[in-house]
């Protein structure tokens, strides 16, 4: 008999690093295709809620850990957590449709979003010695303070918090069918 699920990382650990996220789409697909697909929204979940507990959604998308966003989405609307699936959806909004995928894009898309011209960033970005720093001087107008702030609030609330909802997901014996 095998012994009780005590939490979600108890499914996600033996996989956890095996899902490659730093190269591309097309690496991610290759290493998580034999992993099953609950196993990976655990994980999208978990490292979406990590990223942004950490630092915040503008960290999440200028992270490697942003090509998860979309299965991110999925995941907490599967593991009951509507409101955190809303609020990175918002979050998505300024990047455009299709979310971007590659970790240039995405950094692209945060520039299109800030609403800054190219004068206005080249000046950002030549005062500024560390690029991360210049991202966070050139997108202070996006509106992801609040919305961590709200997200961090329903990762601690909503459907009893995060722990508690990823681990009755993944005690569900119907995943493991």
């Amino acid at each position: 008999m095998s012994k009780p699920l005590g939490s979600y990382w108890d499914v996600l650990e033996p996989q956890f690093k095996a899902i490659n996220i730093y190269k591309n789409a097309e690496t991610l697909a290759a290493s998580i295709a034999d992993i099953p697909r609950y196993i990976v929204l655990l994980y999208a979940a978990h490292m979406c809620q990590s990223e942004v507990h950490n630092g915040g959604f503008l960290q999440l998308f200028w992270n490697s850990t942003g090509i998860i966003v979309p299965d991110a989405i999925e995941a907490y609307k599967t593991i009951g957590m509507p409101i955190l699936a809303s609020l990175l959806e918002q979050a998505v909004q300024p990047l455009g449709l299709p979310y971007p995928l590659d970790r240039d894009d995405r950094w692209d898309a945060l520039l299109r979003a800030s609403g800054l011209d190219e004068a206005e960033l080249e000046a950002i970005f030549k005062t500024t010695d560390n690029f991360y720093i210049g991202f966070v001087k050139a997108t202070k107008n996006l509106p992801f303070d609040d919305l961590d702030r709200e997200f961090w609030d329903a990762v601690k609330t909503e459907s009893g918090g995060f722990e508690t909802a990823a681990t009755r997901y993944a005690q569900n014996p119907f995943l493991l069918q």
